[in-house]
């Protein structure tokens, strides 16, 4: 099982700060990958329930909304409406690793949150209140928007609570205890606010939102039937108080017309459709009656009800990617995008337009303006932020919005979607009235557009013949966007060409060179490593690594403290114990290296102790003299020390050196 580790709050503002002074990004986002809104622009912002968000685009529930620094990353690229992700009862899952596989349309076995539910209250308010202070404080980070201004972008950003599988577990202690306390986080952003220390004084004074959430999108996974549902969605609105949505299933469809658009019209004739999905869970006539009665439901509660199209789709694990073991995955992108659009049809079709609809399946730049044009909100996405480019693949969503906004002569959403297609909704017209008309020319076109068929999905990322090592790669920089964690990150290294020898140090302690002269060489000043605290194994940089064996396997994998580091064993690691001294694990042996100064460091193999000083092993610790001849690998050691001087350097700052940083202020 792959634990995740959440920074502390203090280490997060620290990293802010610095990072933005010496790199220009955040969470390696760089500033020019950011969205950020300019004078002139449309006016983008839409009604989510009776709030207003700042536009309809924001990640869907899954990996892109699960960290603070996911949500922080969500929203410097445009993200307005986030939809957390899911929250359920059982929060020990064991989910097999690699869990993700993105390689051209998407398939994943990642269901739920991997954080206790503790701890995924805490990321949000964290996530929240990162937000609020970079755009209501800026100056405390260094001005990273410039003259403009963020707050109403801050302000007006929804989000939106995602839980699951069934009443009981909602009606748990434990989830229902999570959803009141995102009504109402006063506790937990007061605990926070205790912790910003006091070179960040000025965001004490900040009014963070304490209401950070009064919506829940409600997930109906796993055989849930529909009266259950639907009692968990009067729950929802009369116990707990909050606008409902809840997430559609594609079978919905139908298994006939599902599998004609699967099979006949686009050729995906790999993928079977787990059989079961057809009858253990919600019906399409179910879903018609059910809205009806709980949108009534929710009108005298002074709420609202609306569903989310869709889920993804279960269908037989046939890849190489996933363990056997996996019967099932879920399939999301391109082929999803056209039966969920489908579906979404027909549901509009038999309930009307005023049923609010979410909408999140095989979201792209290109696609994302017709489903404006359509009225949904939100338009969540998740597959297409998991390849190369990551979070920043979301500003030309909205940038390409503007353009076809500006082409229509249309100053905000409303008036877009009555004008975009004027045939059927002329200028004028109500705007949900307009989306409602939109919707079945939007799904004619999607249904013929051949990029979504089986043929236009079938390359996969290209690889050369060569294997990552724990130093020196192609340094593409690929694997660093594709991980929606910020796992992967860069540390500087000079170029290093040293010859040695290894030793062999006897029972006396006496030290001997032995063997053929060998060379510790890095050819490359950037070195990829991967933060294990934030990395869950998924595998999504492996898929788009260049070279074989995954960056997230083969790359230093650094702990961020000493009980992460324990719990990834029996995984190789590293866990920096401060500025002068580095631990490691290494094929199951702990070892540690000391530094004293550049050219005196003591390095414990996990058998001796040995000080190095002017370039040659002078002397071994008595107390650790061994019983016999004891090899000691001479290159391990270099490569220690290459990993502790890279990795302290502060000319580059990631989450490992961050906390230096803290650790120093804070005793300055």
């Amino acid at each position: 099982m792959v634990e995740l580790y959440c920074t502390p709050f203090v280490e997060m503002l620290d990293r802010l700060r610095h990072e933005l002074a010496t790199q220009a990004a955040i969470y390696d986002l760089p500033v020019k990958k950011w969205y950020l809104p300019q004078p002139g622009d449309p006016d983008l912002s839409v009604r989510f329930h009776d709030m207003i968000a700042d536009n309809p685009v924001g990640p869907a529930s899954g990996p892109q909304s699960q960290m603070a620094q996911n949500l922080v990353l969500s929203w410097l690229a445009g993200s307005r409406i986030m939809e957390l992700k899911t929250v359920q009862l059982n929060d020990r899952l064991d989910i097999g690793r690699p869990c993700i596989d993105a390689t051209n349309i998407g398939y994943n076995i990642e269901w739920s949150q991997e954080l206790l539910v503790h701890e995924s209250l805490d990321q949000y308010v964290q996530g929240a209140m990162l937000i609020h202070a970079l755009a209501h404080a800026p100056e405390a980070f260094g001005h990273p928007f410039g003259e403009i201004d963020m707050r109403a972008a801050a302000d007006r950003t929804i989000y939106d609570m995602s839980i699951g599988y069934d009443l009981a577990g909602i009606q748990s202690d434990k989830v229902t205890g999570f959803m009141r306390e995102m009504i109402d986080a006063t506790q937990s952003v007061e605990r926070l606010r205790a912790e910003i220390p006091e070179r960040f004084a000025a965001l004490r004074e900040l009014n963070f939102p304490t209401q950070l959430s009064r919506s829940v999108t409600l997930s109906t996974f796993h055989g849930c039937p529909a009266d259950e549902i639907e009692r968990i969605c009067e729950y929802l609105l009369t116990d707990i108080g909050v606008h409902t949505i809840v997430k559609m299933n594609p079978p919905m469809l139908g298994k006939e017309r599902l599998e004609h658009l699967l099979y006949d019209v686009m050729g995906y004739h790999d993928i079977t459709v787990h059989q079961d999905a057809y009858t253990n869970g919600l019906m399409f006539a179910e879903s018609v009656e059910m809205t009806k009665r709980l949108t009534d439901l929710a009108k005298t509660k002074g709420l609202s009800f609306g569903a989310k199209f869709s889920n993804t789709l279960e269908v037989t694990n046939h890849r190489d990617f996933f363990s056997k073991e996996e019967k099932v995955m879920y399939l999301s992108g391109a082929p999803l995008h056209v039966i969920t659009m489908t579906l979404a049809g027909d549901y509009r079709q038999a309930v009307g337009a005023a049923v609010p609809i979410s909408f999140s399946a095989g979201v792209d730049r290109k696609n994302f303006p017709k489903l404006v044009a359509c009225g949904f909100t939100p338009i969540t996405t998740c597959t297409d932020l998991l390849k190369v480019g990551g979070y920043g693949r979301l500003p030309p969503y909205l940038n390409d919005l503007k353009k076809e906004m500006r082409a229509v002569e249309a100053g905000s959403i409303n008036e877009f979607v009555s004008k975009k297609h004027g045939q059927s909704a002329p200028a004028g017209d109500d705007p949900v009235e307009a989306g409602f008309l939109n919707t079945p020319l939007v799904i004619e076109e999607t249904q013929a557009d051949p990029r979504y068929y089986q043929a236009k999905n079938q390359g996969v990322p290209r690889r050369i013949d060569s294997h990552l090592t724990l130093f020196d790669c192609i340094t593409c920089y690929k694997c660093i966007p594709v991980c929606p964690n910020d796992a992967n990150f860069v540390y500087p290294t000079p170029a290093t060409n040293i010859a040695y020898r290894n030793v062999i140090v006897s029972a006396d302690g006496t030290i001997q060179e032995t063997g053929d002269e060998q060379i510790f060489t890095l050819e490359q000043s950037d070195q990829i490593a991967n933060f294990a605290d934030y990395c869950n194994h998924c595998g999504n940089c492996d898929t788009f690594c260049p070279e074989y064996d995954g960056p997230y396997l083969m790359k230093p994998s650094f702990f961020g403290s000493l009980t992460a580091f324990e719990a990834g064993a029996p995984h190789d690691g590293f866990h920096l114990v401060n500025k002068n001294q580095l631990q490691a694990r290494i094929d199951q042996c702990v070892q540690q290296l000391e530094r004293r100064s550049d050219r005196n460091y003591v390095y414990f193999d996990g058998t001796v102790s040995l000080e190095w000083k002017d370039g040659t092993f002078s002397s071994c610790d008595s107390s650790t003299h061994p019983p016999a001849d004891h090899p000691v690998d001479v290159g391990r050691f270099h490569a220690l020390v290459a990993l502790l001087t890279g990795i302290t350097d502060t000319s580059r700052i990631h989450a490992v050196n961050a906390g230096l940083i803290s650790r120093a202020e804070s005793t300055a």
